[in-house]
């Protein structure tokens, strides 16, 4: 295996070695689940599905894990202004916060399976996860790491080894952002430290006891927590957004490594900002666009995803309908060349070497998707016998994920993926089963995982034990 990736803590492309042979744990920032996903965002999620699909091109089994933030990391005022008319139509109508943050993860479960991302092997939900985060922060507050000012709980950054390795921070630069009230500051001992837990404020819905009183826990506790119970002190990738780098990520970062002393993420990827007619979205621009906006405009899923695979994942995206009008077209052809291609037509193997090794040390080059889009091209206009082409093509979207082969596509020009299929996401609760299962497994307490398969069973789910990696997890028929 050749595959490199660029380490965002080395700033470099480097040979990605398994921390176990043949396996690797990686762990995405996902939804904050209070607004409809954007295209900004579903970029991002983009990187961790050909991450998971290059990693099983190159014959490793990925375990995947995406939280879903479902306990409003905003205070309720936020919640009572009504920003959002979706949210302002579901408080008119009485609903509850933990309400809306169920509506909208549903919404990005749809938005996952119209990308046709592969689904995460557990979306742990951070309401779900609270003693985990409260046992991180007492760890800390045991070590030294962190102190308590009033009902705060606050990490000293300075127990830290090597802050700002990942974000290039350096301490006594300013204060640190962040996304909770600017009024929490004034109780820290310097700029640069963040709160482990928070006391809740009069009225608040989401709120936990605690050893510092009833209150919610920090956001950067969250991402920790959930990554080291699902994937263990030390695991292969943790992937997110650029705009998380600093500060999410690096305290993330600082707070788990020195909560467990292990390593936490071995190696970090980050996907670039992606911009709309060159300007940040936002609300207040009115291009703050959804998959709903693009189906609006005649833009299929599958459209856009081709258009994001243009572009380097770590290269900063200008999305423009006339860039998205262009890469449909171009789509459109693609999927043209192959439409004729059967499997009964013959093959050729000498004639798709180059090509085949072409697409793959593209794909093993830092996810080098636009350069890999190209081979294909090539090779569909290159006159190979129907039986090749058709080969290829389902080889290489196993990677690509865009239906290319005309089996692959619905009716409703939606995708599939023929290898591992679109399954709908586990429960947290079903999720958790089949971890302790694991963990049973493991220490050969096969009285205990057996108890635990029959009552993942009785959830109505089955796990199919694989060979050399990670179990699955499916619906009962």
């Amino acid at each position: 295996m050749d595959l490199s990736l660029y380490d965002t803590v080395a700033r470099k492309k480097t040979p990605f070695v398994p921390l176990r042979p043949g396996h690797a744990g990686i762990y995405t920032c996902g939804p904050t689940v209070y607004r409809y996903a954007h295209i900004g965002n579903l970029r991002t999620y983009l990187l961790t599905d050909l991450l998971v699909r290059a990693l099983r091109f190159e014959g490793i089994a990925a375990f995947a894990v995406q939280n879903i933030t479902d306990m409003g990391h905003m205070h309720e005022e936020v919640l009572d202004r009504a920003e959002d008319k979706v949210i302002a139509a579901a408080r008119a109508a009485g609903k509850t916060g933990r309400e809306i943050a169920e509506f909208f993860t549903e919404a990005f479960f749809r938005d996952c399976r119209r990308m046709n991302f592969l689904p995460a092997d557990v979306y742990p939900r951070a309401s779900a996860h609270v003693p985990e985060m409260v046992a991180i922060a007492r760890e800390l507050e045991r070590k030294g790491a962190a102190y308590r000012e009033g009902d705060y709980l606050y990490f000293d950054v300075t127990r830290a080894e090597r802050y700002g390795e990942l974000s290039g921070a350096q301490l006594g630069e300013g204060e640190a952002a962040g996304r909770t009230d600017v009024s929490i500051h004034r109780h820290k001992r310097r700029p640069e430290d963040f709160t482990l837990w928070l006391p809740a404020e009069p009225g608040r819905e989401f709120r936990w006891d605690s050893p510092w009183g009833q209150g919610w826990p920090g956001w950067h506790v969250e991402c920790a927590a959930m990554a080291v119970k699902y994937l263990g002190d030390e695991f292969d990738i943790h992937v997110g957004g650029i705009d998380l780098r600093f500060p999410h990520h690096e305290n993330s970062r600082a707070m788990a490594r020195t909560a467990t002393g292990g390593r936490f993420a071995a190696l970090w990827m980050h996907a670039a900002h992606l911009l709309v007619d060159g300007r940040k979205m936002s609300k207040s621009m009115k291009n703050e666009y959804t998959l709903d906006d693009l189906a609006d405009r005649g833009v299929d899923p599958m459209d856009f995803r081709y258009y994001c695979l243009t572009l380097h994942y770590r290269t900063p995206m200008n999305f423009t309908w006339e860039g998205q009008a262009a890469a449909s077209r171009a789509f459109t052809r693609l999927k043209k060349a192959f439409d004729g291609a059967e499997a009964g037509e013959g093959t050729d193997p000498e004639a798709a070497a180059d090509f085949r090794r072409r697409f793959r040390e593209s794909v093993e080059d830092d996810l080098n998707l636009p350069r890999a889009v190209g081979v294909v091209h090539e090779a569909a206009h290159a006159g190979l016998p129907g039986g090749t082409l058709r080969e290829l093509a389902v080889e290489w979207d196993a990677v690509l994920g865009l239906g290319i082969v005309p089996a692959a596509r619905t009716e409703k020009g939606e995708t599939r993926d023929e290898g591992a299929g679109a399954a709908a996401p586990v429960p947290p609760a079903v999720a958790e089963l089949v971890a302790r299962r694991e963990a049973a497994r493991s220490a050969r307490d096969f009285t205990e995982a057996d108890a635990l398969r029959a009552r993942i069973r009785k959830a109505g789910y089955e796990v199919v034990d694989v060979r050399g990696g990670p179990p699955r997890v499916k619906k009962s028929r």
